[in-house]
């Protein structure tokens, strides 16, 4: 019941977020979708912007040590830049990560930095965790990380790849939901 209710929510957030950016990557087990929304800009009094996003994927896992799971997970981040250094965009997140009996609330610090080529290129990292307090059900922890690279290929499209890294800490035992390489395409709407 529980992951019917996951893919119904995130097919239907895909909708709605996709009026800003849709991806898709997977490598040859696991596919995963997400959706971004920007829900809006805003600039402090030096010029430098923050900018807001309301986050949905849907992760299907079809090797991992937990089996062929679903993993949903529905967000928010809040991005900027510090001083000058406007190639480095540094973000604070929060989700919330819904697999088979397994609730998490992570909390994640995420870093873009633009390299300075001719054509445009960025690195990127992305690191949330959530302790014991924030894990529910038959939970006790959650570890996710991805590093990767992303080039834009026309002004609405992009191309990136990278590796990822999920763990779900359950009472009995650790799993990892995925852990491997992947490639995708973003589009921007």
């Amino acid at each position: 019941m529980i992951k019917k209710s996951i893919v119904a929510v995130l097919i239907s957030s895909t909708v709605l977020i996709a009026q800003n950016s849709a991806q898709i990557n997977l490598n040859s087990n696991d596919i995963e979708i997400e959706g971004e929304y920007q829900t809006g800009q805003s600039f402090d009094y030096d010029g430098r912007s923050s900018r807001n996003y309301l986050q949905a994927r849907y992760l299907y896992s079809g090797d991992s040590q937990t089996g062929n799971e679903n993993l949903g997970e529905i967000g928010y981040l809040a991005t900027g830049t510090i001083g000058s250094f406007t190639r480095l965009r540094l973000g604070v997140g929060i989700m919330v990560s819904l697999a088979d009996n397994y609730v998490a609330v992570p909390l994640g610090l995420t870093a873009r930095y633009q390299i300075p080529v001719e054509w445009p290129v960025s690195l990127y990292a992305a690191l949330y965790a959530a302790p014991d307090p924030l894990v529910f059900s038959d939970g006790k922890g959650y570890n996710a990380y991805r590093l990767g690279v992303e080039s834009k290929i026309i002004p609405n499209a992009s191309l990136y790849g990278g590796y990822r890294n999920i763990e779900l800490k359950y009472e009995n035992n650790r799993k990892d939901f995925n852990d491997g390489w992947y490639v995708g395409v973003r589009f921007y709407f």
